[in-house]
This record gives C-alpha cells, structure tokens and sequence, in this order.
C-alpha cells in the first residue's frame, strides 16, 4: 500500500477523480439548486445547499474588479501557480509525501476552480454553508475543502520541529 500511495501515477489518477467529482457536484448544484435551497440539521448547527455564482475569490474578494482585470489575475495568474504547484508536488512526491500532498490539494482545488472560471463566464460555483449557532461560513465547495485541507497540512507541518540530518 505505501509503495502505490507513493506512486506518481497514482496521484495522477487521484487528482483527475477529485477534479472530475468536483465538476461532477457542481453540475448537480447548477441543475439542481438553481430555485431551491435545502437545509439539513435543526437547532444551533445546520448545513445549508444552496446556488451561488462567485466572480471573485475567497469570499468574493476582486469580485468589483472590471473583467479584463479579473481575468488576468483568476485564469491567467491562477493557472500559473495550478501548474507550478502541482508540478512541483509531483516532483517531490516521492521523497515529501506529506507537504507534496498538502499542495496538491491545493493544486487540484484551484485547478478545479479554475475550470469554473475558464467555462461559466468568470464564475466559481458553491453550495455549501455550515451554521452554528450564530456562526456561519461564506458559500464553498469541494475544490475550496481541498485548497483550506491542504494549507490547513502547510501550516501544521510549519509548527513542527525541524529535523537536523
């Protein structure tokens, strides 16, 4: 098991089957939740699906930014990094599984968001909001768990000690 989960080809093949079930899922949500909304859970805590097109990043941050712009920094600027970073993740799979993987994910929920960008005119599509009580996040979706997963790993693995060879 530890020399297939080390395997390139493998990461490949993940990578392509999280990309795929994240577009997947947003065609669902794009055929689905266009006039609903649906919530699951009772009292404080709650989950909420419902249609959201984000033409800006993480919280709709650069949504105000004029088309030109905005294409330039999402698909050009973003597609830059995807590539980097998955490249460089590959690259050391081998021999860095951990952080190798932590960036990745990274990669592979900004490559999936990207494709939102690149095919629904600018947009990302989410569906998903969790409550707790008077908390609640921003609309997201698979690709953005992946991308919090994987800098989530980043920053645990940044507190670690630092081992000396």
């Amino acid at each position: 098991m530890q020399h297939l989960l080390k395997s390139r080809f493998f990461a490949i093949c993940l990578g392509l089957g999280f990309i795929g079930l994240d577009q997947w899922v947003k065609v669902l949500a794009l055929l689905h939740l266009d006039a609903n909304s649906f919530k699951w859970g009772s009292g404080a805590a709650w989950v909420d699906l419902g249609l959201s097109l984000n033409p800006g990043a993480f919280l709709s941050l650069g949504a105000g930014l004029s088309p030109d712009v905005k294409q330039l920094v999402f698909i050009l600027g973003v597609g830059v990094v995807v590539f980097w970073a998955a490249g460089w993740a590959l690259a050391r799979w081998k021999r860095a599984l951990g952080k190798a993987a932590a960036v990745y994910l990274i990669a592979l929920g900004g490559g999936s968001n990207l494709i939102d960008r690149a095919f629904r005119g600018g947009h990302v599509v989410d569906y998903l909001v969790l409550n707790l009580g008077h908390l609640h996040t921003g609309v997201f979706n698979l690709a953005d768990m992946a991308i919090m997963g994987g800098a989530a790993v980043l920053v645990l693995e940044g507190f670690r000690k630092p081992r000396w060879a």
